[in-house]
């Protein structure tokens, strides 16, 4: 029997590296983990109660995905994000995100602008507190923004971008920023609207301004 990660279902069949992956990257996110933190191999696997070797691995993926820095002679630490890092990404959801809209020039049918008002009443009901629910609900908003795209492979790129524990972190810091949070939610409301009147291009340049640190 393989080895069973703490904190994780017993029935969780997924590769053990992997699990404890997702667990060291929610870690990172909430802070338990913190910015610049040393990861040790040894002291991450009597952690998560896991042997070294998927540890080893887990390191390794943590700064190919950008949640690390490996400093030779020192070790692993968490990535301290930088303000270019916080660009990086926006800058790649604010350029696909306009070309998927183009791509079907902000034709939204009843059903799909539903979806929209859907998403977006969930987000406003979530409490500052429910970090998992305030993500869940805006990574919703923005793919039901670009879901009638018929090409899937934007679709993909862009949920990649949304599942990446660095986008997570981003978000993350407006737990702790009551005015950015309110000004997110104002912004998806201007964004619902804009798209329920067909004004595409108001509809992108209103969401490239939802792609900068200050918004």
């Amino acid at each position: 029997m393989g080895e069973k990660v703490k904190g994780t279902a017993v029935r969780d069949a997924r590769p053990l590296a992997e699990r404890v992956y997702d667990l060291v990257c929610d870690d990172i996110v909430n802070g338990t983990l913190a910015p610049g933190a040393q990861l040790v191999q040894d002291q991450l696997a009597a952690d998560y109660g896991v042997s070294r070797m998927p540890v080893r691995d887990v390191l390794t993926r943590l700064v190919h995905e950008g949640m690390a820095d490996f400093i030779p002679g020192r070790g692993y630490f968490v990535k301290v994000l930088s303000y270019a890092d916080v660009i990086d990404v926006y800058e790649v959801r604010r350029e696909v995100e306009a070309l998927a809209i183009r791509r079907f020039e902000g034709r939204y049918s009843p059903m799909e602008l539903a979806r929209l008002e859907m998403s977006l009443v969930e987000a406003e009901a979530v409490t500052d507190a429910d970090f998992d629910e305030i993500f869940r609900t805006s990574t919703d908003f923005h793919l039901a923004l670009v879901a009638p795209c018929p090409n899937k492979y934007m679709l993909h790129s862009l949920q990649g971008i949304w599942e990446n524990p660095v986008q997570r972190r981003i978000i993350r810091s407006y737990k702790n920023d009551g005015a950015k949070a309110a000004g997110v939610a104002a912004k998806h409301r201007r964004l619902l609207g804009l798209a329920r009147a067909g004004k595409t291009e108001e509809l992108i340049k209103e969401l490239a301004s939802c792609h900068t640190p200050d918004t």
